[in-house]
């Protein structure tokens, strides 16, 4: 007797370049205010691996100090979803799955995301703020390997298995996502080894992520 298709219970998805358009809130938001000559050479030493990654963090955002933080949310708001990805997120929930956000980016990011389609979780970075003005700091919620700590926490509070759980990213830092997941999408991905190790990829957007995922029997 053939195996029954296991249906999505958790979904945990990355956030840029998978869902919103811009594949990097922090150069989007230096673009936004022409500070991003001034980020390049963090960019730079961190990729060299000079720097980790939480000091390339605590670099970037002490670029904008000063910015009021409803200006930051207004220039988020602006980046606009990858076509599909509202109808994915709403799909999933109507399927009763648990929607989960996780993000090398920040709160201010994903907390609209969350609170427009009511999902379920999230984990990003933070900005520090005072009387509503950005102070220049930051809380590294999720460091190296932090994407993969999130899942397994999840599924672990949930009782949910791999096979139940799908992963969704752009980059190679989402590869510790599809170690955790047993159905793996990949949205114009970065990485060589991110597509190849992806069930599917969607290019150059996700409006036929939902079809896909009815046609195989993973939401029903």
């Amino acid at each position: 007797m053939q195996a029954r298709t296991p249906i999505i219970r958790l979904a945990v998805l990355d956030v840029d370049g998978t869902l919103k358009r811009a594949e990097s809130p922090y150069q989007y938001i230096h673009q936004r205010l022409g500070v991003q000559h001034l980020a390049a050479t963090h960019r730079e030493l961190a990729l060299a691996g000079h720097i980790s990654y939480g000091e390339w963090l605590r670099r970037d955002v002490a670029l904008w100090a000063g910015q009021p933080v409803a200006r930051i949310q207004q220039l988020l708001a602006e980046n606009p979803y990858l076509p599909g990805a509202a109808e994915l997120l709403r799909a999933l929930k109507q399927h009763g799955v648990f929607v989960a956000l996780v993000s090398a980016g920040f709160t201010l990011n994903t907390n609209p995301i969350v609170a427009e389609f009511g999902l379920d979780a999230a984990l990003a970075n933070e900005l520090t703020a005072v009387n509503g003005i950005l102070d220049g700091g930051s809380v590294n919620h999720v460091p190296e390997g932090g994407k993969a700590a999130f899942a397994r926490e999840l599924m672990a509070r949930l009782g949910i298995p791999p096979e139940e759980t799908l992963a969704a990213g752009d980059t190679k830092g989402d590869l510790e996502l599809f170690e955790c997941a047993g159905i793996r999408i990949a949205v114009n991905p970065k990485s060589e080894l991110l597509r190849a190790r992806a069930d599917v990829v969607f290019e150059p957007d996700l409006r036929d992520a939902v079809a896909w995922l009815t046609a195989r029997g993973y939401l029903r």
